[in-house]
């Protein structure tokens, strides 16, 4: 089940915030030409960066009280036990531990709960939300006994995490940047006991290889300030969940700086052919291809990599650019018929089964030409999955309803303030003694339905929903549906908020 749940994510992950980048940029492009560029951007300032700030201070604090709770729970026996009924004929390479936190084991030092996750067949370069295999974790805190019983179990020293490094190479990060990480995620370090645990990793590697391996935790040199700066700047989970707010900042104000070079130079508009027929695909899933090249490059990746420092990582900021820049001339195009989303049947069924397949198996190449291929067929199914699911919506979705308003109002608290209501409820359910996909759909339910009360009650006829949405929803004033006459655009279940 853990591979279905692995595809299952790959597949969102692969065209839903790209989608997203889309449309907003749409109605970036339709907020302008309705109310100008002053306009615009108070409206996102209200609506984006006050909403990002105030989740900061509130919503990622809370996330960090939570996992550390969570955390701090022992690891349940039984948890290693539950397995679904597709897992028993499973090899057991693939089974294991299902429900083990194996970051958190290492942090901790379970080393109960990661020789067992270990001897039931667990990965032992399984790799985390952030890219980092149990042996980068252990490196970079100096868990030294944590580490000699991943080396010994045949963890790889030249797996890369999502910046490019390996396990050894994190044994010479500067001990500011450490400490610093380890405040943002709530483990405690003493810069002793670090480097004490990092000789001793760094002996295991040298008796294992036959090579010398460097270590460090504090430098005065010029270029380990230089290399802490950029790695505190580009790699630090500042906005955790927040980022793509932060991102869409940054476009908003490149799109500001963009319209005003464009009417002085006084530049001609693109063909409509170029933006609805399928001309676009000539040009924008190469383009595309290029920022993806650089991006999903460990051996599990598929997609585009995310950004949760302080400053974007230019190609995971290039590659959203650009569905935010199609989305902001597309609106130009006045396409009432929805042409780019016409056959969106065909357009699914293709990205789905076989786009997405292939795609798929290509993942981890080496060699350039199978990264080029690699890249080309993750934005083919990212672009066509987006007009498919364009045309889905148009289809099923134009006529104004009030259901879809209040999920469309509603989804932006939906999304802050999830995660942290996710981890204690997968916690609760650990130990259930149930099919995985039945705890699965509990978690996802429950926790839709608790944010809708929560939503309902605290937040749409309050200064929160107004702050979000724009808008207050006092009494029974919007017991019946109806439509924006001055908003004509062609997907209406999507807000202006957006």
């Amino acid at each position: 089940s853990n591979g279905f749940y692995a595809i299952l994510l790959a597949s969102i992950h692969g065209w839903r915030m790209p989608l997203f980048f889309l449309v907003s940029g749409f109605f970036t492009a339709m907020l302008w030409k309705k109310r100008g560029l002053r306009a615009l951007l108070v409206h996102r300032f209200k609506r984006i960066f006050l909403p990002m700030v105030l989740a900061m201070l509130t919503i990622i604090p809370v996330m960090g009280v939570v996992s550390s709770y969570v955390r701090s729970q022992p690891a349940s026996e039984s948890a290693e036990l539950v397995t679904d009924n597709a897992d028993v004929e499973e090899p057991a390479e693939q089974r294991g531990a299902v429900d083990i936190d194996v970051s958190a084991a290492v942090v901790m030092g379970d080393l109960d709960s990661l020789s067992a996750y270990l001897q039931n067949g667990g990965n032992v370069d399984a790799k985390n939300a952030q890219g980092a295999a149990p042996l980068h974790v252990a490196c970079l805190f100096g868990r030294a006994e944590v580490a000699e019983i991943l080396l010994d179990a045949g963890a790889s020293l030249e797996l890369k995490n999502n910046e490019g490094a390996t396990p050894e190479q994190l044994l010479s990060l500067d001990w500011a940047t450490t400490a610093y990480i380890a405040k943002l995620v709530q483990v405690p370090v003493d810069q002793e006991d670090l480097l004490d645990g990092r000789k001793r990793i760094a002996q295991a590697i040298e008796d294992q290889t036959g090579r010398s391996v460097s270590i460090a935790v504090a430098s005065d040199g010029r270029e380990d300030v230089l290399g802490g700066l950029i790695a505190l700047l580009f790699y630090v989970p500042v906005f955790q969940h927040l980022w793509f707010l932060w991102f869409l900042c940054w476009f908003v104000c490149g799109f500001v700086l963009i319209v005003k070079l464009l009417q002085t130079l006084r530049i001609p508009a693109v063909s409509n052919r170029w933006l609805t027929s399928w001309l676009r695909y000539v040009w924008l899933v190469p383009l595309a291809a290029v920022p993806q090249y650089f991006m999903a490059s460990s051996q599990y990746a598929y997609g585009p990599d995310t950004s949760v420092g302080l400053l974007p990582l230019p190609a995971v900021l290039a590659y959203y650019a650009i569905f935010f820049g199609y989305g902001a001339i597309y609106f130009g195009a006045n396409d009432q018929a929805v042409a780019v989303g016409k056959g969106y049947w065909w357009k699914l069924a293709a990205a789905i089964l076989i786009l997405f397949p292939f795609g798929l198996s290509l993942q981890g190449p080496e060699q350039t030409s199978g990264r080029i291929l690699f890249a080309v067929m993750q934005v083919s199914y990212t672009w066509v999955m987006s007009f498919g699911m364009l045309g889905l919506f148009n289809r099923f979705f134009r006529s104004p309803r009030f259901w879809v308003r209040y999920l469309s109002d509603s989804s932006y608290w939906l999304y802050l303030a999830h995660i942290p209501l996710v981890i204690l409820l997968q916690f609760f359910v650990r130990d259930w003694s149930l099919p995985s996909m039945l705890k699965f759909g509990f978690v996802c339910s429950a926790t839709t339905g608790l944010l809708l009360v929560s939503y309902q009650i605290g937040v749409r006829n309050t200064w929160l929903g107004a702050l979000l949405n724009g808008r207050r929803y006092p009494g029974r004033e919007e017991s019946k549906p109806t439509a924006e006459p001055t908003k004509q655009v062609p997907t209406p279940a999507i807000q202006e908020s957006t």
